[in-house]
């Protein structure tokens, strides 16, 4: 792909700078005033969602205001420079996993220092499946791929930019199979191809096919997270039915400063697996499509490691600038 993200393992960078901040003391008054939350996109989405459900649930702990900036656009540069710029102890960064997975081997090298960022905890998982509409003899991802093979190019499908539109373009190129892609300038507009049957299958969010489901228009057919939903018990993951090529968690959580005292990160980080779960937040963020999950710092590192193996896989079967220029 032209260029290595070695260089953006969280892991490597985690485990190089934890001896050197360890001994720092964690100010025990931190917040002193309020804190300010940056998010990458604009109000209403899965991401604000997610951030503002935390930013409630902090506030309470830390008796303090915390608030939501969104600073969305440049593919989620703005948010970071501003966050970056700010160095500042009471702000902290809302981003997502694709940000250091998917941007480096689409834009080349971000422009920052990835020691600018500090992992703190993991904080939902934006849930994504595969859904058929109701008339498509498919109950599942190997009835879908069977239709497929009997008559290629006839299956119009699409899915939302990013980790929707390659999960399923790896499938399909994995399988060899051959299914006519429509692309779409707005999001609102291909739940309703899909119930109407000008689209056979659909890659989305949970809130956008469930109308669709409880209608009888269409069905979900898999999950194309690691783990089952727990909204749709019942349906399996890809992996399970057998096409773990269309595998991946879409993520995202709390980065913190260069330098931040290991002890204040871990603290925050507790505080954010705490609220991760209490239940009000977890079936909040359910009904917005999304699972809680709250995470140490080095298990969200990890987790952002994974994922950028993962879309490496990914672009050894497809071109990933292709894909998203569709």
């Amino acid at each position: 792909m032209g260029i290595s993200i070695k260089a953006f393992s969280f892991v490597a960078l985690l485990a190089a700078m934890t001896p050197a901040v360890c001994a720092a003391e964690a100010d025990k008054a931190w917040p002193t005033r309020p804190v300010r939350i940056i998010v990458p996109f604009s109000g209403g989405t899965t991401t604000d969602i997610a951030a503002r459900l935390y930013a409630e649930g902090l506030s309470k702990r830390w008796n303090e205001p915390v608030v939501i900036e969104n600073r969305p656009g440049a593919d989620t540069h703005i948010a970071t420079a501003e966050f970056i710029k700010a160095r500042d102890d009471h702000t902290l960064l809302y981003g997502i996993s694709s940000a250091f997975t998917i941007n480096p081997l689409l834009l080349g090298i971000p422009p920052y220092d990835p020691r600018d960022l500090v992992p703190i905890s993991a904080g939902a998982s934006v849930i994504l499946v595969v859904a058929v509409h109701a008339g498509v003899p498919a109950r599942s991802l190997g009835d879908l791929a069977r239709l497929a093979q009997l008559e290629p190019g006839k299956l119009v499908w699409s899915g939302a930019p990013g980790v929707p539109r390659y999960a399923f373009t790896a499938f399909l190129k994995r399988r060899g199979l051959d299914m006519l892609y429509v692309p779409y300038r707005d999001s609102a507009t291909p739940p309703v191809d899909l119930g109407e049957g000008r689209l056979q299958a659909l890659v989305l969010s949970v809130p956008g096919a469930n109308a669709l489901v409880h209608s009888g228009k269409a069905r979900i057919i898999a999950v194309i997270d690691a783990q089952r939903a727990p909204m749709l018990p019942d349906v399996p993951t890809a992996a399970e039915a057998g096409y773990p090529e269309m595998t991946i968690d879409a993520f995202g959580g709390f980065f913190g400063w260069r330098d931040m005292p290991a002890a204040l990160r871990d603290r925050i980080s507790g505080d954010v697996q705490a609220v991760a779960k209490d239940p009000t937040v977890r079936c909040r963020l359910e009904a917005s499509g999304q699972r809680a999950l709250g995470s140490t710092p080095a298990e969200f590192a990890g987790a952002i490691e994974r994922q950028r193996i993962r879309i490496g896989e990914i672009a050894s079967l497809i071109d990933l600038k292709a894909a998203s220029s569709k």
